[in-house]
């Protein structure tokens, strides 16, 4: 081999090696690469999963306060061997400056507020790790619960007549005079090192009765024995076993009733029977119409059923509190108290003295023999004509009694919700 081509070999030997060097270099940077970029995803997708969970622990969190906002007060239950109410609200005269701090912590182990600041635990079960939607401790963090407030007069200081209200019935919804305060929740949702923070206004739904009188029946009646109804619009505080004679000192200055309505059927009264109202104390006109229970609520009727299938109570207790819903007929006792909706759909016997508060709803008759007490209303359809007897009953018209009764078992709805 010639000395000039023994060079060219050699040189293009050492072009073979620079050029092998440089591949095993530019794959060795791809390699690099595909790993960091790899790494990289994952950390981004690990990330992106603990904060769609601390989303989710978030909405948990707005679910347990919407959930104890929604139960009547007082709600009481046993968390981890504390027992107390759990229940979330303020009530008439409304506090501006109301707020509930919910610690995660159990209930037994939360300091009590002050002033204004109402301090309770989660209801989580303490045998379960606590999802992460509060602190223990602070206020950083902490799930609260306060009056939707806006400074109608700029002064930084938050008035009565401040306090947004919602009532779905007036016009805007939101108004300064009418139902019940705007809540606004405030969560922060915790996973890992996730953190999402969700601020939602809710408000419990109002409802608005339509009754005609304290006793609105839609068959003919014969009233017996010494009876007391008055359809004059009582205040809530009347004071139980309060009959005509003494009721008018706690009549309100509108809204009042006949103390009976018919369908136009006869009102038949015997007896030392005590009727009051206005603008009559019986009023059996014939163009009276006659609502069913979905009607009267103002409801749908699939509301109306899920509200019935959520009932508080199924059959007869003491004290009858809630929702009581009774398929068939219903004899109650003496001695019960209660509060709310009665709705039976049988016969309705009563005998001995019982005292109630708000709505009862009777699709069969009415026999009572004791000495009851409604302040409220009772409504009767009825299954035949002058079934109805009263013995000693007095049934005294509550607008308010009503509006309570049922407010206390009406939902809670959420308007808006952001993530902040």
């Amino acid at each position: 081999m010639s000395k000039k081509l023994k060079n060219k070999v050699n040189s293009e030997s050492g072009n073979v090696l620079i050029v092998t060097l440089l591949i095993l270099f530019a794959i060795a940077i791809i390699g690099s690469t595909v790993a960091m970029v790899s790494t990289m995803d994952l950390k981004i997708s690990g990330n992106q999963r603990k904060t769609s969970e601390a989303l989710f622990v978030a909405e948990a969190g707005l679910n347990e306060a919407i959930h104890r906002i929604s139960l009547p007060n007082p709600t009481t239950v046993t968390v981890g061997g504390w027992t107390g109410n759990v229940s979330i609200g303020d009530s008439e005269p409304y506090d501006p400056n109301w707020t509930t701090l919910i610690y995660l912590d159990n209930p037994a182990a939360v300091a009590a507020g002050g002033g204004s600041i109402n301090t309770t635990g989660t209801i989580q079960d303490p045998t379960q790790p606590y999802l992460g939607y509060s602190m223990p401790t602070g206020t950083e963090g902490v799930l609260t619960v306060q009056h939707k407030w806006i400074d109608r007069n700029g002064d930084s200081v938050r008035d009565q007549n401040e306090i947004v209200r919602y009532d779905q019935l007036a016009v805007p919804p939101e108004n300064f005079v009418s139902g019940y305060p705007v809540e606004v929740v405030t969560i922060t949702g915790r996973s890992a090192d996730g953190e999402r923070v969700v601020q939602a206004e809710v408000t419990k739904k109002t409802i608005t009765v339509r009754t005609l009188a304290a006793l609105y029946v839609d068959k003919a009646i014969e009233i017996q024995g010494h009876v007391d109804f008055c359809g004059h619009n009582h205040d809530i505080a009347t004071p139980i076993n309060t009959e005509t004679d003494a009721c008018g000192a706690w009549h309100l200055a509108g809204g009042h009733l006949p103390g009976v309505t018919a369908t136009g059927d006869a009102v038949n009264v015997k007896g030392a029977a005590d009727i009051l109202g206005f603008p009559a104390p019986v009023d059996n006109s014939a163009t009276n119409p006659f609502y069913t229970l979905p009607e009267v609520l103002g409801l749908p009727d699939h509301e109306v059923n899920e509200m019935l299938a959520g009932a508080d109570n199924t059959s007869i207790v003491n004290p009858l509190n809630g929702i009581t819903y009774i398929t068939g007929d219903a004899n109650l006792m003496a001695g019960l108290v209660g509060e709310g909706l009665f709705y039976i759909t049988g016969d309705f016997k009563a005998s001995g003295d019982f005292d109630y508060k708000g709505l009862i709803y009777v699709e069969g008759d009415v026999f009572m023999t004791g000495e009851p007490w409604i302040l409220g209303s009772m409504i009767i359809r009825g299954t035949s004509d002058f079934s109805f007897s009263s013995g000693n009953a007095a049934i005294l018209y509550s607008q308010a009694a009503i509006e309570r009764a049922m407010d206390d078992s009406m939902p809670t709805v959420v308007l808006s919700w952001r993530e902040m």
